[in-house]
């Protein structure tokens, strides 16, 4: 009878472990879905660790595994994870250092699944300062960046300016083109031309044909009749 009793009793804790296990699992489920929603995208592990156990290698020598619980990428994605490693006694300090095995909260055993969840909001607090430093780190390397595009804005500004100065002074001004003095059709050209070039901007106005200078005296052919009488006189 007291046999029966028992047996009652452990399958009533057993479905209510079962039960608690479940809601458990779909808690830890949704606070690590909340977490990749935030694509932090940081590795965090807490320094505390959550299991310990010892063994002997094949040297005699202790060896330690640990457990840690952390924020890690396991396969493509960041989920809450439990990080073991194995180091000798004498490197225990470095423990958090190596990078050991990583399996996902959910996928690790139960034992480990309730040791994690008493440290969680901890992690989710280091977490949280860990994403903080690294902005403030980030504002102050955008600054530097800012500053150092500035600068090289301005000494590009100054190349440039310095490279419009020279090609100016090498280059006549459109206004400052010479311009040739040309006959009007059917004028002859006389001797006393200067042929010298006349700059529109000394004149003021556009280059206007000066009129060819006539010799008004009769051109007197020789052997006419006209030379002939002119010698009689």
């Amino acid at each position: 009878m007291a046999i029966t009793e028992e047996l009652i009793h452990l399958g009533n804790s057993a479905r209510r472990l079962n039960r608690g296990s479940d809601q458990l699992n779909h808690l830890i489920q949704r606070i690590d879905e909340l977490l990749s929603q935030l694509n932090v995208g940081l590795d965090y592990v807490h320094q505390r660790p959550i299991d310990e156990s010892t063994t002997a290698d094949h040297n005699g020598k202790r060896v330690i595994e640990l457990s840690y619980v952390g924020y890690l990428r396991t396969q493509r994605n960041y989920h809450l994870a439990i990080k073991t490693v194995k180091v000798l006694e004498s490197k225990l300090s470095v423990a958090t250092q190596s990078p050991g095995d990583v399996v996902a909260l959910l996928a690790a055993p139960r034992r480990l699944r309730y040791a994690a969840v008493d440290v969680l909001p901890e992690v989710v607090s280091g977490l949280a300062s860990q994403v903080d430093e690294m902005v403030g780190s980030l504002e102050r390397r955008c600054q530097t960046a800012q500053a150092l595009m500035h600068n090289l804005e301005q000494v590009n500004l100054a190349v440039l300016n310095a490279e419009d100065s020279v090609t100016r002074g090498q280059t006549l001004a459109p206004g400052d083109v010479p311009v040739r003095h040309v006959m009007p059709p059917g004028e002859a050209h006389t001797g006393d031309s200067s042929g010298q070039w006349i700059m529109p901007h000394q004149s003021g106005t556009a280059p206007m044909a000066q009129p060819v200078q006539r010799d008004e005296r009769r051109t007197i052919a020789i052997g006419s009749d006209t030379l002939k009488d002119h010698g009689k006189r």
